[in-house]
């Protein structure tokens, strides 16, 4: 009898533990996938100041030489490459380059460069269209990888609080 009642305890206690240490795994692994994509947002929130800084300077100055914002837009773009490395397709396109470069840009990364192109000189009015379409293509990009209606439910399934998307 009393053998029974310790191995039932035992059970009891087993499954306990076993729950706590699945819930706890399943904090820890929201909390890196949560620190990865507050980096990747905060660097999304400079990478887009930055782009309708550069549609409102053109827009209203028509600037003709490249300029400091330019170049923050450049080093966004080399950061970037840590959130989207390029893509290797086993075909050696780019083996010659340094390790960063090796491959086919990642398409955020294309709709960056493209844009950095279009801002490098005098634009017209269609190109500043152009600008804010490959920016809205940029953070839709962004926006598949972070998911906020999937974060939100993570959240309230973690926390049992909910907020409406």
């Amino acid at each position: 009898m009393i053998a029974n009642i310790i191995a039932g305890l035992s059970l009891l206690l087993s499954i306990s533990l076993a729950i706590f240490y699945l819930r706890d795994r399943r904090h820890s692994k929201y909390q890196v996938e949560n620190e990865y994509t507050n980096n990747l947002l905060k660097w999304h929130g400079e990478v887009v100041t930055i782009l309708i800084k550069l549609r409102l300077m053109h827009a209203y100055w028509q600037p003709i030489t490249p300029n400091e914002d330019l170049a923050c837009l450049s080093a966004l773009i080399e950061q970037g490459r840590f959130f989207f490395p390029n893509i290797d397709r086993s075909d050696g396109y780019g083996l010659d380059k340094s390790p960063a470069y090796r491959g086919y840009r990642n398409v955020a990364l294309d709709f960056l460069v493209a844009s950095y192109n279009l801002f490098y000189g005098k634009i017209s009015r269609i190109e500043l269209q152009e600008a804010e379409i490959l920016q809205r293509h940029f953070t839709s990009v962004v926006f598949e990888i972070v998911r906020p209606k999937n974060r939100l439910e993570t959240i309230r399934s973690l926390t049992d609080r909910f907020f409406e998307a």
